[in-house]
């Protein structure tokens, strides 16, 4: 009998649906325990077996995968590629013995006002911060706290209400709005804590490392580009950064003593960065793979297929970390994102840019005659370009191409006069 591989909802981006593919690949058979079926597109026209759940319920779920394995299903691992249910998951996995990291690491990396201590503790360079769970707190904390500086949630994903903020008036706002804010977009109880960091200049990477019991490996680096300032809404990014070699070594000698700090033992993180005068600064880990199809760029520029080493991990198999191409080249992503609101009726250039050399992957998410807007979390961006090149500057040209190239088509509903 083939051993059956757990997922616990997933994210919408498309990783998620290619995992249980990828599941069954490994020979597994995969099942999707959810709340919500309707919320995957594509789940449907997979071969999975479908759990639904009140997936916020850790008592309902316990007893719903308990019921799996009384049924003969021999378990061969769990995971979940939403932060939203990354605890869960560990809890999961210690309450029957899988492969995976501790509960306690996983909210380490989850509530950025406990992975701010944590990393304070071990004297990994870090923004400064203050972390505040009323409004009268955040009266308390205003002389030690200079401006501007970003104000975030401290327990939620996808730059959701992610600001830099230039005045007290504007901090005040947008701590009111997150400790307003009682669930998250998956229906789950909020930590009702706003984290108020310094504003670190310098250009941002993010580090893509994969951990297997306690060793860590440094998969490479990736480039950011961001837009919607003052939001912080990633752009695009090209794989790998191209950085001195000193300069490298000093990312991921910091990056993993944050893992360290946090205990990370299994798996793949995602850490973001930023990198300054003085050095490597740690914004924050991500107790998962990276979202924004990096590691779509890293297969295509390595051969390391980060996803299916995840799903490898997580069934107790070590992973298989070697590069396989003869030799690394680039692959850059380029967001598409409006630049203002309205109604969506289509992208101009679309052809042109499928002819250009070099392009791997076009990709449309939104649908004609949804409402967009400029980006201010990562729901905004409306498609992707997927872009390889042999050399970096290749891929920066190709991406600026692809730029110049596409237009989004936004139809502006004028104000009617009263």
């Amino acid at each position: 009998m083939n051993k059956h591989f757990l997922f616990v909802e997933a994210n919408t981006t498309g990783t998620g649906m290619l995992a249980i593919k990828k599941a069954r690949e490994l020979g597994f058979e995969p099942v999707f325990f959810t709340e919500n079926p309707e919320r995957y597109h594509g789940l449907d026209e997979l071969e999975c077996h479908i759990v639904v759940t009140d997936t916020n319920s850790q008592a309902e779920l316990t007893d719903r995968v308990a019921q799996v394995i009384k049924e003969g299903r021999e378990i061969a691992g769990m995971m979940s590629t939403s932060d939203y249910y990354l605890e869960s998951v560990a809890k999961l996995a210690r309450k029957f013995g899988r492969t995976g990291n501790s509960l306690e690491a996983i909210v380490a990396c989850r509530n950025k006002a406990i992975f701010r201590g944590k990393l304070h503790q071990h004297q990994v360079s870090q923004p400064e911060f203050v972390a505040i769970g009323s409004m009268e707190a955040l009266m308390e904390a205003r002389s030690s706290v200079s401006l501007p500086c970003v104000v975030k949630p401290a327990d939620d994903s996808g730059s959701n209400n992610v600001r830099l903020c230039f005045s007290w008036d504007e901090v005040e706002h947008m701590a009111r709005e997150i400790l307003a804010i009682k669930y998250n977009a998956r229906g789950q109880e909020t930590a009702r804590t706003v984290l108020l960091e310094q504003y670190v200049e310098g250009p941002e990477f993010s580090v893509e490392t994969f951990s297997w019991q306690g060793q860590c490996v440094v998969i490479g680096i990736t480039q950011k580009r961001l837009t919607g300032y003052p939001f912080f809404v990633e752009a695009g990014h090209i794989f790998p950064a191209p950085l001195s070699v000193e300069d490298k070594q000093e990312i991921e000698r910091t990056v993993e003593r944050a893992l360290a700090a946090v205990n990370y033992q299994f798996g793949a993180a995602h850490t973001e960065v930023k990198w300054t005068s003085a050095g490597c600064v740690v914004i924050e880990v991500n107790a998962r793979l990276a979202g924004g199809m990096i590691p779509e760029l890293v297969r295509r520029s390595t051969g390391i297929d980060l996803l299916l080493q995840q799903l490898r991990c997580a069934a107790g198999l070590a992973p298989e970390l070697s590069q396989t191409v003869e030799k690394q080249q680039y692959a850059g992503i380029h967001f598409l994102v409006s630049e203002c609101q309205g109604t969506y009726s289509g992208i101009h250039g679309m052809d042109t840019v499928r002819n250009l050399p070099g392009i791997a992957e076009v990709t449309i998410q939104a649908k004609i005659g949804q409402n967009v807007q400029p980006p201010q979390n990562f729901s905004h961006r409306l498609g992707y370009v997927i872009v390889e090149g042999k050399h970096y500057s290749e891929t920066v040209e190709l991406i600026q191409q692809v730029n110049d190239c596409l237009k989004v088509q936004v139809s502006q509903q004028l104000e009617s006069g009263v």
